[in-house]
């Protein structure tokens, strides 16, 4: 994988973020935190970059990871991977997730998500590029715009 992204993970077991922020790490990303709450999530988007967040579902002190899922992705515009062992795709995928990886999860299936992740990231790009540029010609079209 080329590009190097900035990472948030949020997982209430300190083993497995210990884990999944190496296995990041040696996949060439930097993890720029690790949380165990869903509001930590938010929380920390609001003051570092993020390219994209993966959350485990169910987070520490009862916290649930949709609810970070669904404002990083609808107020932020982050991608999400979630990764679970006892939440299904559907309601990560209706949330807003990008991506679903079911724990124990490969490698490999990690890398996929993330080359999903930096594809929606581009395709996004490019349809607001699109759309401006679609705008803008338009306007200057328009008698207005003259």
């Amino acid at each position: 994988m080329a590009d190097c992204l900035d990472i948030l993970v949020a997982e209430d077991d300190p083993c497995i973020a210990a884990m999944l922020a190496d296995i990041l790490d040696e996949l060439g990303h930097r993890v720029v935190g690790v949380v165990d709450t869903a509001e930590a999530a938010i929380d920390l988007t609001a003051g570092k970059v993020v390219d994209v967040a993966v959350i485990d579902v169910w987070l520490a002190h009862g916290s649930n990871g949709l609810t970070a899922v669904r404002h990083l992705t609808a107020r932020n515009g982050i991608p999400v991977i979630v990764c679970s062992g006892h939440a299904a795709a559907q309601d990560a995928l209706a949330a807003g997730a990008i991506a679903f990886l079911e724990k124990p999860f490969r490698i490999t299936d990690l890398e996929r998500a993330l080359e999903l992740a930096m594809g929606s990231g581009a395709l996004a790009d490019a349809t607001a590029t699109a759309a401006r540029a679609r705008m803008l010609a338009g306007h200057a079209l328009s008698p207005a715009g003259r």
